[in-house]
């Protein structure tokens, strides 16, 4: 099968590879329908990598497809199944995943990162980590069920009540999705602050928040002055915001950190923290999270569909990841 394979840094090729094998009696081979590029796989592929990945591992974890063979012990799938993927594969029996948190797992194994993943035809993964999804579904929104499972993570982080305030900081595909949940939620005045024109433009065409240029606008003034005290709830999706998110938030109100960058460094006045009684969490992964962003797409509470920008051949895969790269585009599909 053709196969999009991580060789070294900078170096994805698309090539032939052995299709895989039902080598365990607790696997399911999957047919893959489509496959998201996600953010993290455009940091693996940059030069230098933003983030790291198996050499020789074929990447992407974001998909959906069609059972086509389950080894013996599998038994709430059945061949013929469409699923989508939890990409990250947890024991199960580590002191973390016993407290139900197996996104925090000690011997969690990412698809697409630390073994193959789903920018092929086939993809095989643990069947434990499978769930059934509505055949009804267009299979550009079923891939999109995995990002869209760790952005209600992270909302459920914090209880969004009807008419609380929000600033959602970066509006890429999981801003967007976190965006809608709480517009979904009953959130009465959102803003979203993103500095790339493309994506500006495309936010305000969405039309789910107020969009703000924190380069050419007073952002802060402007949330001051719609809420009077500041956010009730400030989602940083960069993963480099945590100082802005702390003055964007009201006392007594919460930041929820998402985004992931390793090189981001900040010096935090941790006063003020302190006074204003401020609550910072982090969100990492899905945490048992998956059915219920399945239903939200499959009863419509929500619509991802609009976030899907370009639809590729796993032969123009390149084209997608250099769009993502340019900020060009927001949700990429690849259907090889």
């Amino acid at each position: 099968m053709k196969a999009a394979v991580f060789e070294r840094e900078g170096v994805l090729s698309v090539k032939e590879v052995e299709t895989p094998q039902i080598r365990h009696p607790d696997q399911v081979l999957i047919e893959v329908e489509a496959c998201s590029i996600c953010g993290t796989d455009v940091h693996i592929t940059a030069v230098p990598a933003g983030y790291a990945a198996t050499k020789g591992t074929i990447l992407g974890h974001e998909f959906c497809g069609y059972i086509i063979g389950k080894g013996a012990d599998v038994h709430h799938l059945d061949v013929g199944d469409r699923v989508v993927v939890n990409p990250n594969n947890y024991c199960g029996v580590c002191t973390y995943c016993r407290k139900n948190l197996p996104n925090q797992c000690e011997h969690i194994e990412a698809l697409g990162i630390d073994y193959d993943g789903a920018f092929a035809k086939y993809c095989l993964v643990n069947g434990k980590v499978a769930y059934r999804i509505s055949k009804e579904l267009p299979a550009e929104a079923a891939a999109c069920v995995e990002p869209l499972a760790c952005a209600v993570n992270g909302l459920r982080k914090v209880n969004v009540q009807p008419g609380s305030s929000a600033v959602v900081i970066g509006s890429g595909p999981i801003g967007l999705m976190i965006t809608m949940l709480l517009k979904a939620s009953g959130a009465g005045r959102i803003f979203l602050l993103e500095t790339s024109p493309y994506r500006i433009d495309f936010a305000q065409k969405l039309g789910v928040a107020d969009v703000l240029d924190p380069l050419h606008a007073d952002a802060k003034k402007v949330v001051l002055e719609a809420t009077d005290i500041g956010a009730d709830f400030v989602f940083d999706v960069t993963g480099s915001q945590i100082v802005s998110s702390i003055d964007y938030v009201r006392k007594g109100g919460s930041v929820v950190l998402f985004g992931v960058n390793k090189n981001a460094r900040a010096e935090i006045a941790q006063c003020e923290v302190t006074t204003k009684e401020i609550s910072i969490l982090g969100t990492w992964l899905a945490n048992a999270t998956f059915p219920e962003a399945i239903r939200m797409l499959e009863t419509q509470v929500i619509d991802v569909q609009p976030l899907i920008t370009d639809i590729v051949p796993l032969e123009h895969i390149h084209q997608g990841l250099e769009k993502l790269r340019a900020g060009q585009a927001v949700k990429v599909i690849v259907k090889p």
